[in-house]
Parts: C-alpha cells; sequence; structure tokens
C-alpha cells in the first residue's frame, strides 16, 4: 500500500519494477521504442483516490467541454496507472480508444517529487506545455495536477531528469441513454456565452450590417471525422467546444445555421472564387472541368458563390473574389472568426479555358449563420 501523496523511494521504485513496460501506438501505426516508463492496467491495481469527490468533472465540463456538456451525463472511466524513473520519456502519441463515446482523456499526476517530464499537448499548431514538477513541489499543501484533453490531441512527456511521475489516467466518456444515471450531470453553460449573446445580438442588429441579408461564416476550432461526398451538416450533433457554444447562441438569436463546406477554387494567383457547398466536393475524379463554369455546374445542386465583406459592406480585401464572367447571384459573407477550420479538405483537378491548368479547390469545413435582410422603414 502506498500514500501517494507522501510516498517513499522504497515504495516508488517497486511500484516501477512491478508495472509493465510502457509502449505507445504513433499516428503511422507503429508502436515505439519501450522506454522504461511503466504501466499499469485498471484491473491490476486498486486505489483509494477518487475522481468524482474532487470535482475535477464538473471543472472539465467548465473547461475542457466549455459548455458542450449541457444536459449531458458525464462519465469516467479509470484504464491505467504509469509511472516514469529518470532518463524515461514518451515521444508523441494520442492515446488509445476503443468506443465512440470517448470524447478525451483526464490525467492526475500526483505530487511525487520529481523535476522534468514536462508535459505537452499538441493539436495540429497549437501547443501547451505544462511544468507539473515545479507547479506541485512549489505548492505549500500536497495538490494533484491534471490534463484534460480531446482524444485527437497528441501527448509528450519530456525526459524525467530525477525522481518519479507518477500519473492516473482516465477516458472520458458520454453516457448513453441505456446507462444508468450518475451521480454527477454537468448543466453549466460556457464561460463566454453569455457575452458572445449579447456582442452578436447587437452586431446583427446593426442596420448596417448585411442590409440586404447574408451570412455570418465561424470556422471550427475542432477536428471531425469527413470523407468524400458527404453532407457535411450531418456533423452538426457532433459539435464540440467552443463550436457548440456558437449553435447555442445562434439559436437563442433566432438565427439558422448550417455546417458548410467554404472553397476557395483557385485557377491562378489572379483568379480565385470562394463557394459555399453542402457537400464535400473531388474535382480530381472529373476528366473535365472548364474555368468559367459557374459554381453549381462545378459542384453540384447546393453550391453558391460568396463574397467576403466588412460590416459596412465593403470588399474584404484579403479575400476578394473576380465573379464578373459568371451569371450567378453571389452571396455576401463576414468572417465572425479565424478561417480556415482545423478541418479541411483539398483537391486538385485539371481546368480548361483558354489553355490547361491546374486547379486547386480548398475547403474549410464552417459553420454559416444566416441573416435575413434588414426592412428599413
Amino acid at each position: 500500500k502506498i500514500n501517494l501523496l507522501f510516498p517513499t523511494q522504497y515504495q516508488l521504485e517497486s511500484l516501477h519494477e512491478a508495472c509493465q513496460p510502457a509502449a505507445y501506438s504513433h499516428d503511422d501505426g507503429e508502436v515505439s521504442e519501450k522506454l522504461g516508463a511503466g504501466r499499469l492496467d485498471a484491473t491490476a491495481f486498486a486505489t483509494q483516490f477518487s475522481l468524482e469527490n474532487t470535482g475535477l468533472v464538473d471543472a472539465v465540463g467548465q473547461s475542457l467541454l466549455e459548455g458542450t456538456a449541457v444536459g449531458r451525463d458525464i462519465r469516467s472511466e479509470l484504464y491505467e496507472l504509469n509511472i516514469y524513473g529518470a532518463s524515461n520519456y514518451i515521444g508523441p502519441h494520442k492515446s488509445a480508444t476503443n468506443g465512440d463515446k470517448i470524447f478525451g482523456f483526464l490525467d492526475i499526476v500526483f505530487p511525487t517529487p520529481h523535476t522534468g517530464g514536462i508535459c505537452s499537448l499538441h493539436n495540429n499548431e497549437n501547443e501547451c506545455r505544462v511544468d507539473f514538477a515545479t507547479m506541485l513541489s512549489e505548492a505549500q499543501i500536497p495538490l494533484v495536477g491534471y490534463a484534460a484533453y480531446f482524444k485527437e490531441v497528441q501527448r509528450e512527456i519530456d525526459p524525467i531528469t530525477s525522481g518519479h511521475r507518477l500519473t492516473l489516467s482516465y477516458k472520458l466518456y458520454v453516457a448513453s441513454s441505456g446507462d444508468s444515471p450518475s451521480a454527477t450531470m454537468i448543466w453549466a453553460p460556457g464561460p463566454f456565452e453569455s457575452s458572445l449573446e449579447t456582442a452578436l445580438a447587437e452586431f446583427v442588429n446593426d442596420p448596417k450590417v448585411l442590409s440586404n441579408g447574408g451570412y455570418l461564416g465561424f470556422g471550427l476550432r475542432h477536428q471531425y471525422p469527413v470523407s468524400s461526398e458527404m453532407r457535411v451538416d450531418t456533423l452538426r450533433s457532433c459539435l464540440k467546444g467552443s463550436d457548440a457554444i456558437i449553435t447555442r447562441v445562434l439559436n437563442k438569436l433566432h438565427l439558422s445555421w448550417s455546417l458548410r463546406v467554404l472553397y476557395r477554387d483557385s485557377v491562378s494567383h489572379s483568379e480565385q472564387t470562394f463557394v459555399l457547398h453542402r457537400f464535400i466536393s473531388d474535382l480530381s475524379q472529373k476528366d473535365l472541368v472548364w474555368s468559367h463554369w459557374g459554381a453549381g455546374e462545378k459542384l453540384g445542386l447546393g453550391a453558391e458563390f460568396v463574397r467576403f465583406v466588412d460590416e459596412s459592406g465593403n470588399d474584404d480585401e484579403k479575400r476578394a473574389g473576380d465573379y464578373s464572367k459568371y451569371s450567378e447571384d453571389v452571396v455576401d459573407i463576414i468572417q465572425m472568426t479565424e478561417m480556415p477550420s482545423v478541418t479541411n479538405v483539398h483537391s486538385q483537378y485539371l481546368a480548361y479555358g483558354n489553355e490547361a491548368m491546374m486547379g486547386n479547390l480548398y475547403g474549410d469545413i464552417c459553420l454559416v449563420a444566416e441573416v435575413p435582410a434588414k426592412v428599413l422603414y
């Protein structure tokens, strides 16, 4: 038996020796070299640490999920213990999942004396580094640290320079309708939901903003599974984090919204257009694409040209498009959050005009809200 708040060096060394060597799969499917870190499956040990009594599930609902857990029963499942000794480290990897219900992971870091072992979380170009060793050693009373992250995030542990780093890891998932109710039900709104609702209501009610109607475009901050030819609005029930908060605010403001693919269609540096489409298109599968084709002819039913404008209706110079040779209507759109999105697609195609050239179709899955035309008296 080990008191994880006050363990002895002998106890930690004995625990490390009792563990199996840890090995983690990388994105290419290969298993990393066994680097000395120890692992115990949850079936191989017992712990008196009670996650339910810490309130951390509520904290995850407030920060990691940013309000998307409203009305959902969030569960945790202990699945492993990890211990790292001097010189042990784990390279970038994603934690394994064995079910669609799992949306993320929670690591509990105990205040065992050690140095090094900085935890890095990577998601696309974003990185977060946490030095639990320093944080916990400077605390006046024994504390535990925690890191909660979505399942698509890569985790990395830097080499331990001295001592032992000890963690318990939990899978996080949403209970299905057939599961018995949990004592922990999260109903909290997102931390910025109220202020976003106020600001967005003021913005769309401004008579200068999209006076003739149009769209508000929001880039997605999280990654979602996509496939060729899929209707992207089928992902609306999968939205999470800040993406889901935006949809709740739009619903409160009675603004109709949907998920679309925002395509930047570029045949040359001087000729580009922007198209919203309901489906993911792969033009590389087409034998013939004429450069003068309109959005619907090129991408199919449900595609429409859009023109980026500012709040006063002026062209957004960073995203200027040339629509002069097309007869189709062009709808104004205002970028509300950063684009491109985390979830994106790309295809190349052979375009024919005065001469044959390669065209590129870059698409970002985005959230689009429809703003009706203003009625002016």
